[in-house]
């Protein structure tokens, strides 16, 4: 009988003190709207779950954002928004710092990380705690990564 020792990595994402407080700012005021439409009943149901859907999904954004790698593959989630990346299939990483991050997909808290290029056209912009150990991960299971500063 053969044990697979499964490979596996934890990071979670660096946090922005802006970003951070514009979202706890977003949800505490949402919180007290949703009060004084509860108490005052002046506000149908319907409004009222839209708002605690999204005060759920912005809580469950800033308490769960993280990466993964496991195995080969590099796992992404930041709240209800999850994705799967084969490390293999990295071509390029690239440092970036900014406010306006020229991707699609970004599951990160901060304004500095990294924008990962996959399957020649896909990106991901993450920004993991400790960026220099989550590199040497990616580059021990794929070392053709192109690194770009």
């Amino acid at each position: 009988m053969s044990v697979q020792i499964e490979f596996m990595n934890r990071f979670l994402s660096s946090k922005n003190n802006y970003t951070i407080a514009i979202l706890w700012t977003i949800v505490i005021i949402m919180v007290g709207l949703l009060y004084v439409g509860m108490t005052k009943e002046l506000v149908t149901l319907l409004p009222i779950v839209i708002l605690g859907l999204v005060i759920a999904m912005i809580l469950w954004t800033l308490l769960d954002t993280r990466y993964v790698i496991k195995q080969h593959f590099l796992l992404y989630r930041s709240g209800p928004f999850r994705g799967r990346i084969d490390i293999q299939k990295i071509k390029k990483i690239k440092y970036f710092s900014g406010l306006y991050v020229p991707v699609t997909m970004k599951p990160a808290l901060d304004t500095k990380g990294f924008i990962i290029t996959y399957n020649n056209i896909e990106d991901v912009y993450v920004s993991p705690v400790h960026r220099e150990i989550f590199l040497t991960e990616l580059l021990k299971i794929n070392p053709g990564i192109e690194v770009a500063k």
